[in-house]
């Protein structure tokens, strides 16, 4: 490991290690997460089509949610997730990508988009009750969509 290596391994444990510190002396550590997976695969004519389409969650609850992507071949064949609404009605904790996790205590992100199979994950609690869409499309122009709902009650 060179010089420059090991300084940012170094300083990224400090900026991580400091993360959890964020939290409110006193409060609660959830157990773990209940995960939901949702699949997207290429439908007969390259069409996004999901594995579910509605999950139903509890305000407060904690969730861990799989997005799996088998199907992504290059940057025109992969698949985009977009999750506004929920992510600006929740509090997002991790944010999972291969085996890097990001602590985000609250942060938010604009998308996930998997150009090669794999899958990525973030956890969550649901903040206000609602209905909130799941928009998945391809990289085509116009693009091809499918859409799925979280319902927290």
């Amino acid at each position: 490991m060179n010089g420059w290596t090991a300084a940012a391994a170094i300083a990224c444990g400090l900026l991580l290690s400091g993360t959890g510190a964020a939290q409110e002396p006193g409060a609660l550590v959830p157990g773990p997460p209940e995960d939901i997976f949702m699949e997207v695969t290429a439908g007969p004519g390259g069409e996004p089509v999901l594995s579910e389409d509605e999950f139903l969650l509890q305000l407060g609850g904690y969730y861990r949610f799989n997005f799996v992507c088998p199907a992504g071949k290059g940057d025109f064949t992969g698949f985009h997730l977009e999750v506004d609404d929920l992510l600006a009605n929740a509090h997002l904790r991790v944010v999972s990508v291969g085996g890097m996790e990001m602590y985000m205590q609250g942060l938010s992100f604009r998308a996930i988009e998997c150009d090669e199979p794999g899958s990525a994950r973030f956890s969550f609690h649901p903040m206000r009750r609602g209905v909130y869409q799941i928009h998945v499309r391809d990289s085509l122009d116009p693009p091809q969509e499918a859409f799925g709902r979280f319902v927290v009650e």
